[in-house]
């Protein structure tokens, strides 16, 4: 049952996340139904049924009718094909099989529906079938029932030939029993054969008494009867119509794009969330920013110069400077010049993650608006960053780009800085070790559904190798339905045992006269506290 949970609330965070692309789907299936009806409207239809002749009898009774064969019957050539060929204009089998639908209302009733862009042709259709079907029925009665006449004649034949040998044997015992002597052996003889000879003449008489009634028994009972007329064609309003069209079309198109959605999404290795982020990272995520990414020199240039956070991405980032700072650090800054030494913050991003790839700008320009010296480094570059580079070459080193914050100007000993913010980007599928200085603290910007977790083992390998530990992670654009804290709660504290509310019945220690243990309640008072 967890699992199936699990899966239900999966597949519905898939679906919001592309909540968008849904509607549109659903309008596009709406549309595409209702312009399929207007292009194609219903067809107008017209029923008939048919009341088939009694099921033959046997020795034990009534013989029980396969409707499924005469449903299959009267969809073939004999009646359908002949239906086809008796219509104006006349249509082929295949044709009067897509227009004519048979089936069986019941195991004697045949019903016959018949669909046509015209009414009159509907109504046309579904006569002709329906007088088709009486026709191979009354045909195919006609030559059982000749089949049956000849045979009861035969046998008619037979049974009159045999009776009159019966009647020519009778009068001839008859002859010799009268000429033999009354109560003699051979007249006794003569008259138990003429016994026989008469019981064998009166069962000849009933037998051709008996064909001769079948004959006339069957007559009429062997003929199929139209129980309802071509009823007159209807069809679906266009209203009705065109509505079913275009639900069946919406709800058509949603579920294959939300199929598509699940499949597409399920083999989709990338990280959406902070907790897997940072599980790939074996870091923390100590942050969450909405970036503002640039294209193109120009906007890179802007950012740097008029970029100005709101109150939650500049909470944010202070929250990333309090994790890569010396502890009163920013306190210092809002009082005056700091004589610590520089920090110098590793920010390294992916290539072609233009969102993360901010980062490096937005913290330092934050950094410098709360009163830290603060220099942008253009340290290891990617070619997906060359418009971020050739902004950061366009500024004078020497100049302030706005106040405290230089761009550009090299890494030189003894130099006032507060905060020098070095930009890596690595290369996704084979990042190089970036040559760093020793003690620089590593922070990785990574945007929400743009890395795997095999990209991101690579990136803290090439981070390792340099010398650098990852302090945190940020991931910029964090996914609107992320709930995840990545990681920041700690595990002993989620292992706390939490005290019982409350302990009712007698403890053992309580009749003893000692005092009880465990009575303490959750509002912080103590029962012996009193």
């Amino acid at each position: 049952m967890s699992e199936q949970s699990l899966d239900l609330k999966a597949t519905w965070t898939v679906l919001r996340r592309h909540a968008f692309l849904l509607t549109v789907a659903l309008l596009v299936g709406a549309v595409a139904g209702v312009a399929l009806a207007v292009w194609r409207p219903p067809l107008w239809t017209s029923t008939t049924m048919v009341l088939l002749p009694p099921s033959s009898e046997s020795g034990v009774g009534a013989a029980e009718r396969d409707s499924g064969t005469q449903v299959r019957v009267a969809s073939s050539d004999l009646v359908l094909g002949q239906a086809g060929r008796r219509v104006t204009p006349a249509m082929g089998l295949t044709e009067v099989q897509e227009a004519v639908e048979v089936s069986a209302a019941t195991p004697d009733v045949l019903r016959f529906t018949a669909r046509a862009e015209e009414p009159e042709r509907a109504q046309e259709l579904a006569a002709a079938a329906a007088a088709a079907e009486l026709r191979y029925v009354s045909s195919a009665a006609a030559r059982l029932r000749d089949a049956a006449r000849a045979g009861r004649e035969t046998r008619l034949a037979t049974l009159r030939a045999t009776l009159r040998t019966v009647e020519r044997d009778i009068e001839e015992t008859t002859r010799r029993r009268d000429a033999e002597t009354f109560g003699s052996v051979a007249e006794k003889a003569l008259t138990a054969a003429l016994a026989q000879l008469t019981a064998q003449q009166a069962s000849l008489v009933l037998q051709a008494d008996q064909v001769a009634e079948a004959a006339s028994a069957d007559v009429g009972r062997d003929t199929a009867s139209l129980i309802e007329d071509a009823s007159p064609a209807t069809r679906p309003g266009l209203l009705l119509g065109r509505t079913l069209h275009g639900l069946a079309g919406a709800a058509a198109l949603l579920l294959l794009v939300g199929l598509a959605l699940l499949v597409s999404e399920r083999r989709d290795r990338r990280l959406r969330y902070r907790d897997e982020i940072a599980d790939a990272l074996g870091s923390t995520v100590v942050a969450s920013v909405s970036s503002r990414p640039a294209r193109n020199v120009s906007a890179w240039r802007t950012l740097l110069g008029r970029y100005v956070p709101g109150p939650v991405d500049a909470w944010s980032l202070r929250q990333v400077l309090r994790e890569v700072l010396p502890a009163g650090t920013l306190t210092r800054a809002h009082a005056g010049a700091s004589e610590e030494p520089a920090v110098d913050v590793v920010v390294v991003t992916l290539s072609d993650d233009t969102a993360a790839l901010a980062l490096g700008p937005q913290l330092a320009t934050y950094a410098a608006s709360v009163g830290l010296r603060t220099r942008l480094v253009p340290q290891h570059g990617h070619d997906s960053s060359a418009a971020l580079w050739a902004a950061c070459a366009r500024v004078h080193p020497e100049h302030e780009l706005r106040g405290h914050l230089w761009v550009n100007r090299p890494l030189h000993e003894g130099e006032p800085d507060d905060l020098r913010v070095l930009m890596v980007v690595l290369d996704r599928t084979r990042p190089e070790r970036p040559d760093l200085p020793s003690g620089c603290v590593g922070v990785v910007a990574v945007s929400a559904g743009t890395a795997t977790a095999a990209d991101l083992a690579r990136l803290a390998v090439s981070l390792d190798e340099a010398g650098v530990g990852v302090q945190g992670a940020v991931v910029l654009d964090p996914d609107r339905l992320d709930r995840t804290t990545g990681r920041r709660l700690q595990p002993e504290r989620l292992r706390e045992p939490q005290l019982p509310v409350r302990l009712t019945g007698t403890v053992p220690g309580e009749r003893l006269g000692r005092p009880r243990l465990g009575s303490v309640a959750r509002n912080g008072h103590e029962g012996g506290a009193q």
